[in-house]
């Protein structure tokens, strides 16, 4: 696995594992962290995860109620 592919899956794996903590479905979490809903979808498959920039991990992180770093550890 490519260290591309390690930080996608990381990345999605964070997402979808805290919105699911706060039991928020995609279009929820996506409406909060004022995304559109097929880009959240997109974060949360690692084959199709787009590297969000750091202004939309703030926004995701804001949305979660976690801190940023949660979504890159």
């Amino acid at each position: 696995m490519t260290t591309i592919m390690k930080i996608k899956s990381t990345i999605a794996t964070n997402i979808r594992k805290y919105r699911k903590k706060r039991h928020m479905t995609q279009e929820q979490a996506a409406e909060r962290a004022e995304i559109t809903t097929a880009y959240w979808q997109r974060l949360e498959l690692v084959s199709q995860t787009d590297l969000p920039s750091v202004p939309t991990i703030c926004k995701i992180a804001k949305a979660l109620n976690i801190h940023p770093f949660q979504i890159l550890k």
